[in-house]
C-alpha cells in the first residue's frame, strides 16, 4: 500500500455536497462487486458495459489499485455529483510470484468508515492480517475465504473517522479460471 492515494482522495473530496448513504448499501456494492465471487476482470468489465458506467482515466485508476505494475487495468466512475455520493470501481490483473492475481477496488464517499469496516469483517468472516498507519490514513489488511477462494482485503480508512468518510476497499485473489 505504498502507492499514494492523493489524487483519488482529491476526487472523493471534490464531488460536492451529497446525501450520506448508509454504510450497508456501500458495503453491498463492495461485497457484491469484489468479494462474494472474488475479483473477476471479465465479469466486472461486462457489468460496466451493461450498466454504461463512464470510464475513468488510466492514471486515476492506477492510484486506486493495490497492485504494483498491473498488466491490465480498467476503472469506472459509478456515481457521483450533487445528488449522490462518489463511487468508483477499478479492476486489475497482475503477475505476482509467477501467479496471475486479480484485484477489485472501490472508492466510496460519504460512508461511515467504522460501520463499514465492522460490517465487512462480520459478513466476510475476515481475519485481521495487520495494519499500517500513514500521516492521515490507516491501511487495514484482512484475509477471508469466500466460497473456497482465499482473498486479501485491504481497507484504506481515515485516521480520524467522522462518520461521513472517504474510503478505499480492495480485494485481491489468485485468478480463477473456469473450466
Amino acid at each position: 500500500m505504498k502507492r499514494s492515494f492523493t489524487v483519488g482522495l482529491f476526487m472523493l473530496a471534490a464531488t460536492g455536497p451529497s446525501f450520506a448513504d448508509d454504510a450497508s448499501s456501500k458495503l453491498a456494492f463492495f461485497y457484491d462487486s469484489c468479494v462474494s465471487s472474488g475479483p473477476d476482470f471479465e465479469r466486472t468489465s461486462e457489468r460496466a458495459k451493461a450498466e454504461e458506467w463512464p470510464s475513468m482515466a488510466q492514471d486515476l485508476a492506477l492510484t486506486f489499485t493495490p497492485m504494483e505494475n498491473p498488466k491490465t487495468l480498467e476503472g469506472w466512475i459509478v456515481s457521483g455529483g450533487e445528488a449522490e455520493s462518489f463511487r468508483a470501481l477499478v479492476i486489475s490483473r497482475a503477475e505476482v510470484g509467477g501467479k496471475i492475481v486479480e484485484g477489485c477496488t472501490v472508492a466510496l464517499g460519504d460512508v461511515d468508515a467504522a460501520v463499514f469496516e465492522a460490517a465487512l469483517v462480520e459478513k466476510a468472516n475476515a481475519i485481521s492480517a495487520g495494519q499500517e498507519q500513514g500521516q492521515d490514513r490507516v491501511y487495514k489488511r484482512y484475509t477471508a475465504t469466500i466460497n473456497g477462494r482465499s482473498e486479501a482485503i485491504t481497507l484504506t480508512l481515515p485516521l480520524y473517522a467522522k462518520g461521513s468518510d472517504q474510503i478505499i476497499a480492495s480485494a485481491v485473489a489468485e485468478q480463477q479460471i473456469e473450466h
